[in-house]
């Protein structure tokens, strides 16, 4: 049998957790004498690019996704990823998707960012990564929306590594500045002592 590499999508897919009624709960059952639903935490998953959305349990989801990255054959650091944001809904809280939140994006009319978010395009590079054949669930638009994301990809990572070398430089030139304080204070400190020693 060949070994064919694995690939994977660039972009992780969507994934929201959601409580739901999943089988019976056979022991709250028992003791009140009829059927009680059983809630289970589901994961919803939404592919980059798709419009389906696919629910699983969630614990179930992440055990299997995790098999599957120990045979690398899937992004370890997604699951990671999905194993944290789950933690975090247990705990009622919501961990954003990593990446440019297109509610804070002024480059879209609300009424294009609600259609994003109402097909689970939530980042930037969500839409970024839109195939050709996804690109009518955004609407006519869709393609000059996705063509925007790419170029405003493309230019931020252009200016990204001038915006480095200016961090770099920054953190240079503040930790000169302390050094320069602090030699500065040492100065100080010896004059005082020199004329309390004189005196």
């Amino acid at each position: 049998m060949l070994n064919v590499p694995v690939s994977f999508d660039k972009r992780a897919p969507f994934v929201r957790f959601e409580e739901r009624e999943y089988g019976i709960n056979l022991e709250a059952s028992t003791s009140a004498g009829r059927p009680v639903p059983k809630v289970e935490v589901m994961a919803c998953i939404t592919a980059s690019g798709s419009k389906d959305v696919h629910e699983k349990p969630a614990q179930q989801w992440l055990d299997e996704k995790r098999a599957l990255a120990v045979k690398g054959e899937y992004p370890l650091e997604w699951v990671d990823m999905f194993a944290r944001q789950f933690e975090q809904y247990l705990k009622g809280n919501e961990l954003p998707r990593d990446g440019t939140p297109l509610k804070t994006w002024q480059m879209l009319t609300k009424d294009q960012i609600n259609r994003c978010l109402a097909n689970s395009v939530t980042t930037v590079e969500d839409l970024e990564m839109i195939p050709d054949s996804g690109l009518h669930m955004l609407g006519l638009d869709g393609r000059a929306m996705r063509d925007m994301a790419r170029s405003w990809i493309k230019e931020g990572k252009e200016k990204g590594s001038v915006a480095k070398e200016l961090a770099d430089a920054n953190v240079r030139i503040s930790m000169l500045e302390q050094r320069i304080d602090s030699l500065l204070k040492q100065g100080e400190s010896l004059g005082k002592q020199r004329k309390s020693e004189a005196a």
